[in-house]
């Protein structure tokens, strides 16, 4: 189902609906949610989820339902030169 964005807050650009990966961390934890339908701006690259999707994530992720995959995340400390 396609939804329909409003122009971009940021920019007035046009919103189009694609499918992205998102990151959340969820009770201490970085999760990677693929296929996530969500507006990007096609000027700025600002991106929007609308409120039934994130909705359906929090659904998600509170089923503790066993995710697809599992990935490993390299975790780097910045230090300023």
């Amino acid at each position: 189902m396609k939804r329909i964005y409003s122009d971009c807050f940021f920019c007035g650009g046009t919103v189009e609906e694609r499918l992205i990966s998102r990151e959340v961390h969820w009770e201490g934890q970085l999760v990677v949610l693929e296929n996530v339908p969500t507006g990007v701006c096609t000027q700025c690259g600002e991106k929007v989820v609308k409120p039934d999707v994130a909705h359906d994530i929090d659904r998600l992720l509170q089923g503790k339902k066993a995710p697809q995959k599992t990935i490993e995340v390299p975790v780097y400390t910045f230090v300023e030169a």
